[in-house]
């Protein structure tokens, strides 16, 4: 007897985040991560906080190498902050080693 499993319609797309290192699934790098993250198209979002405070502001790092981090800068290829009031994205490249996430998570596009 074969059983077919359906996702239901209302599931929600993959969400990462909002705080991490994520090892890019297409070049995996043993002992550096224990989360991994496709490549693809991603809304960035400010990670939530408790009225009345707000979270401090958030940030993604792309990288070609580890450690991925703005404090290794060589390993940085791309960056940007998440914005409260209005959508943004990132892309995650197959060719990307890492992503860093402080304060936002990323959902797929």
């Amino acid at each position: 007897m074969a059983v077919a499993l359906a996702v239901p319609a209302n599931a929600s797309p993959p969400s990462y985040g909002s705080n991490g290192v994520f090892n890019v699934t297409t070049n995996p790098r043993d002992g550096w991560a224990t989360a991994f993250i496709p490549p693809g198209r991603y809304r960035v979002d400010q990670a939530p906080s408790m009225f009345p405070y707000q979270s401090a502001q958030g940030f993604w790092f792309r990288c070609n190498n580890f450690p991925c981090s703005p404090s290794f800068p060589a390993n940085v290829i791309a960056s940007g902050p998440a914005q409260r009031d209005a959508p943004t994205f990132v892309d995650i490249l197959p060719s990307d080693v890492a992503v860093s996430l402080a304060n936002v998570t990323l959902t797929s596009a």
